[in-house]
């Protein structure tokens, strides 16, 4: 990243400036590639990644074509900082998500809404804010640690990036391309609006702490009402370990409405049908998540392990009513009409998602890093009201394996592979509906990209 001082730029401008003014960082990182994905719907120029690398159920056919943040989402930022007294300084910062595909701001609820089955789309936390990675202002010291307020990265993602040694590939690792591992079982809330964040690190121990702080509650958030994370992180020498806790109440989830279908609203003249096109509906839960990892550096060599395991429940009662008592197309989400909320989606029983990882990454030379992993996902319980020997649950597994070169440290070249291979009632379920359909055991996404950071 780039320092540009204020002063340099004043004086270049003819302006004074007082010389203890602050110090401006514009950075950036520029993704980007093509890859084939055995089974997808086409790519999309407004979802963040450009394509789905997960199973994509009655599929026959793949596609190919032009992909964002094959390891990194394609961003552009600014970072302010200003030196106050004793060691403490002013932060802040703005980051926006952008896609090199099209020049778009990314922005994947348009993409459900605008989806009709004739492109990929999924649920994300970036839903065309402007600045939709961040927004934050705060202050830092040395001693006492960071305290920021806005909208801000939550600490699942913060802590797990540093314990996957394929660095959460966003095209070729699950919880790199998923929010719902980073955002503790909704996409959504991979970032935190109006948030407090505070980080302090004492000799090895690294603490962390965040709180959302929203006042409002319902849709008119676009996401969960509350939400409260800690984690502990130990560092020392080559041995690094942590533990993460969330609880998350009302969070909200968004997908593609049915296609073909329509969702009836009140109109001043009485009711009216609105088809499905610019339309998205919603799924409401409370979770639970519990995460640890371990990683270890054998010199050139670097291995990790993960775990995480989210529970999903309906929410309290009073919540479920209000959202159950909402007119269906009476509210809209980052500008998008909501056709339907569902709030009672899991019932008596338990939802867990577990997530295991073992991952590892080779310095072969200075310039030259080979990293792999296996990624498992065991869902229980995955439908509604049922036993967990119902057709919801399944296994989920992803084999992952990536090269990367580096010409320069701002610019590296790469290639990337996951195959993704699913068992249990959930899946068989699945091909159930399709008679004569793919099948929806597997998939693979093989690509080639080139990034640039500056």
């Amino acid at each position: 990243m780039k320092k540009i001082s204020l002063v340099a730029l004043a004086l270049c401008a003819g302006v004074p400036l007082l010389a203890d003014g602050p110090t401006v960082q514009v950075y950036g990182i520029l993704d980007t590639g093509v890859a084939h994905v055995e089974r997808s719907q086409s790519f999309s120029s407004d979802f963040v990644v450009g394509t789905n690398p997960f199973t994509q159920a009655g599929r026959v056919t793949g596609a190919t074509g032009m992909f964002d943040g094959g390891l990194s989402q394609t961003r552009f930022g600014i970072k302010a900082s200003t030196d106050l007294v004793d060691g403490w300084k002013a932060v802040a910062t703005l980051e926006s998500a952008i896609m090199t595909s099209s020049g778009r701001i990314g922005n994947c609820t348009e993409s459900l809404a605008e989806n009709g089955g004739k492109s990929v789309a999924a649920a994300s936390a970036i839903s065309g804010q402007l600045f939709a990675r961040g927004a934050f202002v705060g202050v830092t010291n040395p001693t006492y640690g960071s305290l920021t307020f806005g909208r801000q990265q939550n600490l699942m993602f913060d802590i797990m990036i540093p314990f996957d040694a394929n660095g959460m590939a966003q095209l070729f690792t699950p919880i790199g391309f998923s929010g719902a591992f980073l955002g503790g079982g909704v996409t959504e809330n991979s970032r935190v609006d109006s948030s407090v964040k505070y980080r302090v690190k004492i000799q090895d121990f690294t603490v962390s702490a965040l709180t959302k702080v929203s006042g409002t509650k319902g849709p008119d958030t676009t996401a969960a009402t509350a939400c409260n994370e800690a984690t502990v992180e130990y560092s020392h020498g080559a041995f690094g370990a942590y533990v993460g806790y969330q609880v998350l109440n009302n969070g909200i989830t968004y997908a593609a409405n049915a296609n073909g279908s329509v969702v009836t609203v009140t109109t001043p003249t009485g009711t009216a049908t609105v088809a499905s096109q610019g339309t998205i509906k919603a799924t409401v839960y409370n979770t639970t998540n519990v995460n640890a990892g371990a990683k270890y550096n054998f010199g050139s060599v670097l291995v990790s392990l993960g775990y995480q395991q989210i529970k999903f429940e309906d929410p309290a009662a009073g919540d479920a009513a209000y959202f159950s008592g909402l007119a269906a197309g009476s509210q809209y989400a980052y500008g998008q009409q909501i056709a339907s909320y569902t709030v009672t989606a899991i019932g008596p029983n338990d939802k867990k998602q577990t997530l295991t990882s073992l991952t590892a990454a080779w310095d072969v030379t200075s310039k030259f890093k080979l990293s792999g992993g296996i990624y498992s996902v065991k869902i229980d319980d995955y439908s509604v009201n049922a036993p967990t020997s119902a057709k919801g649950s399944s296994t989920n597994r992803y084999v992952s394996l990536i090269a990367d070169y580096a010409v320069t440290k701002a610019f590296d070249i790469y290639a990337g592979e996951m195959n993704v291979a699913a068992s249990g009632n959930a899946v068989n379920a699945a091909n159930g509906w399709y008679p004569g359909g793919d099948d929806t055991t597997k998939n693979n996404v093989l690509g080639v990209g080139l990034r640039y950071k500056f």
